[in-house]
């Protein structure tokens, strides 16, 4: 059996290790594009690379591929439209040009965006709290919240005093350990694939739904790939052109990771309860694969949830300077961000309130595209072909992401 070879797991072990010191030796951590990048990719990769793949097998069983694809490609469409604005309403807004009406779309996309910045923070850091002392036989709320409350004020804290390149260098750090880790677990599903394809079929047992009612699901599920709107507020630091290109990577990147990823997970998926996916379950899964998965996944699994809190941190941070007129600085908007998020954790039950963080992000994108619409219309050239091609995208996102808001629904 792969699992037990003492050689198949050194493998994954040695693979690992090579990665991330190839990440830190090529020096890609010290240039500006893909330090860049680490912000969205960090945002984006977050929780949802472990859970994506069950997520999708308890909607759409052996149809996961497919349903990742559609996301993937779709969430790209809302990256471009982001990136449109950034090359053409940002100017704008800068310059005060941009017409009233368009102002306060902007400034209420804003608003609600940071709400779900406070919300993801806390979010992803009372999970992180919640996996470690869950592995470790610890039940204690007041020691999760504790301990949830500590990683917020020590990534605040490096925000500070740092500023964004602080927040960057823990960005680069759990990153590197994450695709580290992700390279040793494709290498070791890949060959565990290999070796269930010869005699076995896929089988999955899942809640048999209508068709409206996994639509309504799966558009909950696109937002779990949110985080490439983080590009947009790094312009104290980075040009128009290297926050588009740094969205654009990280939006590749990440699409690439979570496809190969679905389709790898699905020979292990099917033998975890579809019906309450636990991440726990997830990782105990992995050992017929190789004995050392489970302990890689541990870590993967707290480096994600810090990777995406630090990331979400940054882009709240830098929001709440924008919005503020340049009134308030960044680092004073890590404060702000950190402080809400605390008192969340403290006040009100994280797992509750998550799916109208979800709504939060569908809003804002919404509101995004319909800058995208109302710019293109007025401003670009009314005949030419990318007008009426972006046009027809603008309108057809708007449309998709209404549904998102009115009808998506946390799976169960």
């Amino acid at each position: 059996m792969l699992a037990s070879s003492a050689a198949f797991n050194s493998i994954l072990v040695i693979a690992g290790l090579i990665t991330g010191l190839a990440l830190v030796r090529s020096g890609l951590l010290k240039k500006g594009l893909w330090t860049a990048t680490l912000t969205p990719f960090s945002s984006i990769i977050g929780s949802g690379f472990l859970i994506m793949a069950p997520l999708l097998a308890s909607i759409v069983g052996v149809y996961s591929p497919l349903a990742i694809l559609v996301i993937v490609v779709l969430a790209y469409s809302i990256g471009h439209v982001i990136r449109f604005n950034i090359l053409h309403v940002e100017p704008r807004i800068a310059s005060g040009e941009l017409s009233r009406p368009c102002r306060e779309i902007e400034y209420m996309a804003n608003v609600v965006l940071v709400l779900a910045y406070v919300v993801a923070v806390a979010f992803y850091l009372s999970l992180l709290s919640n996996f470690l002392l869950s592995y470790l036989g610890i039940d204690s709320q007041v020691l999760e919240r504790s301990l949830t409350t500590a990683i917020i004020l020590f990534i605040t804290a490096v925000g500070y005093v740092k500023g964004l390149a602080g927040l960057e260098r823990l960005e680069a750090y759990s990153v590197t350990i994450q695709l580290a880790v992700i390279l040793s677990l494709v290498l070791g599903l890949f060959a565990f694939g290999m070796t269930f394809l010869n005699g076995h079929e896929l089988h999955f047992e899942y809640p048999q739904r209508d068709l409206s009612t996994q639509f309504r699901m799966l558009a909950g599920v696109l937002l779990v790939v949110q985080g490439f709107e983080t590009s947009r507020f790094l312009g104290d630091k980075y040009s128009p052109e290297i926050r588009v290109s740094s969205m654009r990577n990280a939006q590749i990147i990440s699409g690439i990771l979570y496809v190969v990823s679905v389709i790898l997970l699905l020979p292990v998926v099917q033998h975890i309860n579809l019906v309450h996916i636990n991440l726990s379950d997830i990782i105990g899964a992995m050992a017929p694969v190789a004995v050392v998965l489970p302990v890689m996944l541990i870590v993967a699994a707290l480096m994600s949830q810090f990777s995406a809190a630090v990331a979400d941190l940054g882009g709240g941070g830098g929001l709440l300077r924008e919005n503020s007129r340049q009134h308030l600085s960044t680092r004073n908007g890590y404060l702000a961000v950190a402080a809400l998020a605390i008192l969340l954790v403290w006040e009100a039950d994280i797992l509750e309130i998550i799916t109208l963080a979800s709504r939060a992000f569908a809003a804002y994108y919404f509101l995004q595209t319909l800058l995208a619409i109302f710019y293109n219309y007025k401003d670009s050239p009314p005949l030419a072909r990318a007008t009426l091609a972006n046009q027809a995208l603008f309108v057809a996102l708007a449309v998709i992401l209404a549904y998102i808001i009115v009808f998506s629904i946390p799976a169960d």
